[in-house]
């Protein structure tokens, strides 16, 4: 008993916090509506049909390119012929391996010679042994294979690649494993600039590139990729570029024509997806549109947008669905209207009249979206008056019900809801059946917060009309009863948009409701009062259209 009492106490503070927590919420933005203007200052351009480039754009800083010198072979580095700071010219000789290796491969050279004249003996026998030739063959073949490996490590002289400056170059005596560094070569002409690698990217890929540090452009290429980042070279030759120049690369992904671009500031987005606000008749409309690609500040716009729109591209910190405008390029926009009307009037002095498409329809938003959500919601309902508890139980019930809520002024919503809630229980003397039947009538404003991702927190409230009916099964001589009581309620909730469906939203919600009814009799706990009122906590599903 003490657990549900502290179980609803909680859930009563949670609700009241929530309450106090969404009017500071409505507070602060009444605070912000007064300060914006009446009528909000916007830019507004009016859109037009025409080409689209799109570019895969990358940025990067450029070193000068390091390349790394290693050892094919284990041994021993015989004779550095550079050393660290060195200027080297292409395909001069670098180092030296394994020399000195005469004697070794003297002795490996009489061991092959030893088992070739085995061989060429045991093929000679009279009686001829195939499986002591096999062997003799075998014997001479790992002789050779031993020879030629030592050979190769002997005496290996590697040359530059390319030209520039030696670095770290390993000392003669080293000992050195395979794929060991042995030097490094700074090639000052060419760049190696390290950027974030992006999807389709493959090596071999060329970009036009600009920078602060040359004139015009130049021809990168990408020569690595790994590890979340790609590597372009620049050619240095004239010695232009230094270390820590930052550099521009540019490739033209697709062309497009007759296609809507508009700047990609103009296009907003919340829970529902991507919108734009579009100037009508002085006021804001919002569009919700589908987008393509986006490229340099632009973004094509594939669905709900055609020519001829006035969108607002600028002033968004106190726009709204239907919030008055002040358009502060009003006079640029007449100007350019009237030149485009006089290239027309020129042009078609020129040419025929020919009959020109028909510019796809701008999609209105209607007065009437987002104006209604009729809803079903399921409910637990724990309820206050101690005489039904004692018999009936102290448990919550079940209260399923149905709601509609209609948007008014701005954020308002009319409320109404209608819901069932019945429990049952036996007389103990007689075990004569009683039913308790509530039917609760709500009706009230709530105020809807502004989304926040998922979430569009609401509260309010508003009066509530009970009406109830008990009736005695059985031998009792206890009189049915059917009345009705009247009191108020306050609720805090919030609707959950998902990406499922615009359409279908979610619901949780808490409600507490004052209701009582004074009786014209004594009840049990010495009281003349009913109090109906109690704790509701529920979820819930609805519609908006």
């Amino acid at each position: 008993m003490k657990f549900k009492k502290a179980v609803i106490f909680s859930l009563s503070a949670a609700m009241f916090l929530f309450a106090v927590s969404g009017a500071a919420l409505m507070a602060a933005d009444d605070a912000k509506s007064s300060a914006c203007p009446k009528k909000a200052p916007v830019t507004v351009e009016t859109v037009q049909a025409g080409p689209f480039t799109q570019y895969r754009v990358l940025t990067g800083e450029g070193r000068t390119e390091i390349v790394v010198i290693k050892s094919p072979v284990a041994g021993v580095v015989s004779e550095a012929k550079v050393s660290a700071g060195s200027l080297i010219d292409a395909d001069q000789e670098l180092v030296v391996l394994n020399a000195g290796m005469d004697a070794e491969i003297k002795k490996l050279e009489d061991e092959a010679a030893k088992a070739k004249k085995v061989l060429d003996a045991r093929k000679g026998w009279k009686e001829k042994s195939e499986k002591a030739i096999a062997a003799a063959e075998k014997a001479y073949q790992a002789a050779l294979d031993k020879l030629n490996a030592k050979k190769a490590l002997a005496g290996m002289v590697l040359k530059a690649p390319v030209a520039g400056v030696a670095r770290q170059v390993l000392p003669s005596g080293s000992e050195i494993a395979v794929d060991s560094v042995l030097l490094e070569i700074a090639n000052p002409r060419r760049m190696i600039f390290t950027v974030a690698a992006q999807e389709g990217l493959a090596v071999g890929d060329k970009f036009a590139a600009t920078s602060d540090a040359f004139s015009g452009e130049m021809t990168a290429e990408v020569v690595a990729l790994g590890d979340g980042q790609a590597a372009l070279a620049l050619n240095n030759e004239n010695g232009q570029l230094r270390d820590g120049v930052r550099a521009t690369f540019k490739k033209v992904l697709a062309e497009l024509a007759g296609v809507i671009a508009v700047p990609a500031a103009a296009v907003q987005q919340d829970s529902l997806g991507e919108f734009i606000y579009m100037a009508e008749k002085g006021r804001a409309r919002k569009m919700y549109v589908t987008v393509g690609a986006s490229s340099e500040g632009r973004t094509v716009v594939t669905k709900g947008l055609g020519s001829g729109a006035s969108l607002v591209v600028s002033g968004f910190d106190c726009l709204a669905d239907g919030k008055k405008l002040r358009v502060v390029n009003a006079e640029e926009l007449a100007k350019a209207e009237a030149a485009r009307k006089e290239r027309e009037a020129a042009q078609a002095e020129k040419k025929p009249v020919e009959a020109k498409p028909e510019a796809p329809a701008v999609v209105k938003p209607s007065f009437f979206k987002d104006r209604f959500r009729p809803g079903l919601n399921f409910g637990l309902f724990t309820i206050n008056d101690k005489n039904m508890k004692d018999f009936f139980g102290s448990s919550s019930k079940a209260i399923p019900g149905i709601e509609l809520a209609i948007r008014t002024v701005r954020s308002i919503d009319l409320w109404l809801a209608y819901k069932s809630y019945s429990v049952s229980a036996a007389t103990s003397y007689l075990q004569d059946t009683v039913d308790f039947k509530l039917a609760p009538l709500s009706v009230g404003l709530r105020y809807r917060f502004a989304r926040k991702g998922m979430f569009e927190p609401f509260a309010g409230l508003g009066v509530n009309i009970y009406s109830y009916k008990e009736t005695v099964g059985g031998e009792s001589a206890l009189p049915d009863t059917s009345e009705s009581a009247t009191g108020f309620h306050v609720q805090a909730g919030s609707y959950i948009h998902t990406k499922l469906s615009r359409l279908v939203l979610g619901e949780v919600f808490a409600k507490y409701n004052f209701v009582k009814k004074t009786l014209d009799f004594q009840l049990p706990d010495g009281t003349d009062q009913y109090d109906l009122g109690g704790f509701e906590l529920g979820l819930g599903i609805a519609l908006k259209f």
